[in-house]
């Protein structure tokens, strides 16, 4: 069984489920689409009724299941785009309330995102991002109602600020690796020749290991205040750590989901002591820490790391052979409150 059908509903053999069929034509299929595929009007209504199926634009039919805001996009002439986009593909993005919709820059008759009999309006701004830079060539059936990962990555370049923009693309590099939608490394090349020029120096930013954002955000916080980071060292019994910036100083940036139980807090804190027994340390920062509170986070770390070159332990950690530079006094680059785009 297709996955569509698995998820909208199994068929008798022999049988056709119109659902199942909306699904495999790319989710938002025209009524002229559906007739050639040997439906009748009187089938598209009868469906509607029962609720198997919803109408979301004149002509234009969908499932009930079909998120939501996917349908807004739709039904206000576009596709998802960007933020919102991505994380349908699965690929972790930086929090947005914002809706990213791309439309045809020729579009004209723009809709309600809740009534499709209402033209879109300027009050819909709060909740919805739209851009007239779709190519309208692209729309076919497999990407309808969202654009590919490298357009959504092209769209974060040109409307979002450096930390966002790094975040997102490892982000994307990280999924490809654990075998989901994402991209690979060669595909930077055609992201960065699409990009805008201001963005071009961010790409020997871009590093894939990370575990999550918010483990991209701490290292770009950090090498811009001239601390070295490299990201997910693997330590002989231990395993890997989030970062490591010294010779013997490691650091681990816990998010809520995965540190907040009693069990993830009984490792953690075995790991810790198991780098202290290889005569290292480990700095724990959670992300409400380091995203108010930076400048301590940047001096404890500076301590961490002066203890480290003058005392010159001898350790069994991998060889870290770069010293903290000065840190800059210029304002350092900060996730952008995203809910404003």
């Amino acid at each position: 069984m297709s996955p569509a059908a698995r998820l909208f509903g199994a068929m008798l053999p022999g049988m056709r489920s119109l659902p199942t069929d909306i699904a495999e034509l790319g989710l938002f299929v025209k009524r002229a689409v559906l007739l050639s595929n040997g439906w009748s009007d009187r089938d598209l209504r009868r469906a509607v009724n029962q609720g198997t199926i919803v109408r979301i634009r004149k002509g234009w039919y969908s499932v009930p299941s079909v998120p939501g805001f996917a349908a807004e996009a739709f039904r206000i002439g576009g596709r998802l785009a960007g933020l919102s986009c991505l994380r349908t593909w699965g690929i972790w993005t930086p929090e947005t309330k914002k809706i990213h919709v791309t439309v045809p820059d020729a579009a004209r008759g723009l809709r309600r995102p809740n009534d499709m009999r209402a033209p879109f309006d300027q009050s819909d701004g709060h909740r919805y991002r739209v851009t007239w830079n779709d190519a309208a060539t692209n729309r076919n059936a497999s990407f309808r109602w969202r654009t590919s990962v490298i357009d959504a990555l092209v769209h974060v370049l040109e409307n979002h600020d450096r930390v966002t923009s790094i975040v997102c693309l490892d982000a994307a590099l990280h999924s490809r690796r654990d075998g989901g939608a994402g991209i690979v490394e060669s595909d930077l090349d055609e992201i960065f020749a699409r990009a805008p020029q201001r963005v071009q120096a961010w790409r020997s930013q871009v590093d894939g290991r990370a575990g999550s954002g918010g483990e991209t955000e701490f290292r770009l916080l950090a090498l811009d205040a001239g601390i070295p980071f490299v990201p997910q060292p693997f330590v002989a019994g231990v395993g890997f750590l989030d970062g490591q910036i010294g010779p013997a100083v490691f650091v681990e940036v816990d998010g809520a989901n995965w540190h907040d139980n009693p069990e993830a807090f009984a490792v953690d804190r075995e790991r810790d002591i198991l780098v202290a027994r290889k005569n290292g340390r480990v700095l724990r920062f959670s992300y409400p820490l380091f995203r108010r509170k930076w400048p301590l986070c940047a001096e404890a770390m500076s301590n961490a790391l002066a203890d480290d070159y003058r005392l010159a332990k001898q350790t069994e950690f991998p060889a870290f052979p770069w010293r903290m530079q000065p840190r800059s006094t210029s304002r350092t680059p900060r996730l952008s409150d995203v809910d404003e785009h």
